[in-house]
């Protein structure tokens, strides 16, 4: 669009748009006359303004190119670069591939598409811009350079990410359940970065986040990104923020209209998670109505990851070729995911860095700081983390306690071996001196003694040592031997 007609467009627009519908209509059909491409594309710029409902992950531009059915521009060189091919486009702008001759490198530009429909596409063109400019992290695609074209469309250019979605890397990969939670901490540090320089991406999904075929993480597309000291709690947040987010991936606060924060996004990484865990969204909402796709995602909670991932891996004997988790670790990513998704913001994490922590308390093995403690559940994972040294402590302990009962036993028995031949020693002195001095005084002196009388009465003392049948029978062998 040229840019004369582009200012008819802009004032014709900006005049109607304050007039109640049925006026709109009359009042341009009066400014336009025959001009009927003048009159769609206006009508089209206000259906897109008063547009408060429709379906909730499709843009403006999209209504509007439901309404005029425009082709996509082509393009052959944008500056330096040479467009090769478009790598995707939505209702925000074009993304394409393209070189540089020069350099021998190669670039993603993206360009507005149907800039004159709306100011405020251009603005949150022209944010999507300056928010990507201050994001300078390894996980996050870099921008390169920015620009106007002839015709005042405005572009940016970014790094160019050869890589595939994140599901689909996984996917492909048979990554393990340990090997994609890895990926998403580094998804979860990207946002991360973005919340502590006062941005929100609040379109976080699979298809967002591309994996290069050396496991590097890119976070793309912050063209519904804001600024955290930019929110206005009113109706503008309401009205675009419906219709350019993605449900599936949609917290239930957006869904209300509410004012977005770090936790919106959080809930995002939540739902990207179960996914990972599951090969499943938690909510189905491709067939749904918009009402019925609202209704769900705010009221219904999700199921366990735990018992979808059991489902799925009973229908699929190749998902994900890894061996099972134990229950403990399949409840602590329960919680894990759950906790980011939870519908009341308040119960959910509270940032992507709160998050983070508790992914590296179950990367380490360590308790989760949104699950209960207990006594029996961090006792649990200081067993499962220091495996190896508490069963070493454990044959160490038996060792010892073997040895240690062993001798005691030993000692005891050898304490009661003495007792028994201290007891036995005292018994034959007592024999020994109830033989000789006897009970019968007119015996006479022990000189005067028999021998046959000592047997005697030997015997007799014997007869009562039948308390004692050790000492009993070894004087009874004695006194044979004798007699």
């Amino acid at each position: 669009m040229d840019p004369v007609r582009w200012e008819r467009v802009h004032s014709l627009f900006h005049d109607l748009s304050d007039l109640p519908p049925d006026q709109q209509a009359e009042r341009l059909r009066s400014e336009c006359g025959n001009d009927v491409t003048l009159f769609h594309e206006v009508s089209a710029m206000l259906a897109a303004d008063r547009h408060e409902s429709g379906l909730l992950d499709r843009g403006i531009g999209q209504l509007a190119d439901d309404v005029l059915n425009s082709p996509l521009p082509e393009y052959k060189e944008i500056g330096p670069y040479q467009i090769q091919r478009v790598l995707g486009e939505g209702g925000m702008g074009i993304v394409f591939f393209a070189a540089r001759a020069d350099l021998g490198t190669f670039a993603a530009i993206k360009v507005l598409r149907d800039a004159w429909i709306s100011p405020s596409r251009r603005e949150r063109f022209a944010l999507e811009q300056r928010t990507l400019a201050q994001l300078d992290h390894p996980n996050i695609a870099r921008l390169l350079d920015a620009g106007t074209l002839a015709e005042g469309t405005p572009y940016f250019v970014m790094e160019y990410v050869d890589g595939i979605p994140l599901e689909k890397f996984c996917a492909l990969r048979e990554c393990s359940i340990a090997e994609r939670i890895v990926i998403f901490r580094a998804v979860c540090e990207a946002v991360q970065f973005a919340h502590r320089h006062a941005v929100m991406h609040r379109d976080l999904k699979p298809s967002n986040i591309l994996v290069k075929s050396d496991g590097t993480v890119k976070l793309l597309d912050f063209g519904i990104a804001k600024q955290l000291d930019s929110l206005d709690p009113g109706a503008d947040n309401t009205r675009t923020g419906l219709r350019l987010l993605t449900p599936a991936y949609a917290s239930p606060e957006q869904i209300r209209g509410e004012t977005p924060a770090l936790h919106t996004d959080v809930y995002s990484l939540g739902v990207v998670l179960y996914q990972l865990l599951t090969d499943r969204l938690p909510f189905d909402v491709s067939d749904r109505t918009p009402s019925e796709t609202a209704s769900m995602l705010v009221e219904i909670d999700p199921v366990k990851p735990s018992l979808v991932a059991r489902r799925v891996h009973q229908q699929s004997s190749q998902h994900r070729g890894a061996s099972p988790l134990s229950a403990t670790a399949w409840a602590d990513l329960d919680v894990l995911c759950l906790t980011a998704m939870h519908k009341d913001v308040q119960k959910r994490y509270a940032s992507a860095e709160a998050l983070v922590r508790d992914i590296d308390h179950y990367l380490h093995g360590e308790p989760l700081e949104a699950r209960l403690d207990t006594p029996g559940y961090r006792a649990g994972k200081f067993l499962s983390r220091h495996r190896r040294a508490v069963v070493a402590a454990s044959v160490a302990f038996m060792t010892v306690a073997g040895m240690l009962a062993y001798f005691t036993i030993r000692l005891a028995a050898e304490r009661n071996a003495a007792l028994a031949e201290a007891s036995r020693t005292q018994r034959i002195q007592g024999f020994m001196l109830n033989l000789f001095e006897g009970g019968d005084k007119e015996a006479g002196p022990a000189s005067d003694l028999r021998v046959t009388t000592l047997i005697e009465r030997g015997v007799q003392e014997v007869r009562t040592l039948d308390q004692d049948p050790a000492v009993q029978a070894e004087l009874y062998q004695t006194l044979g031997e004798v007699y």
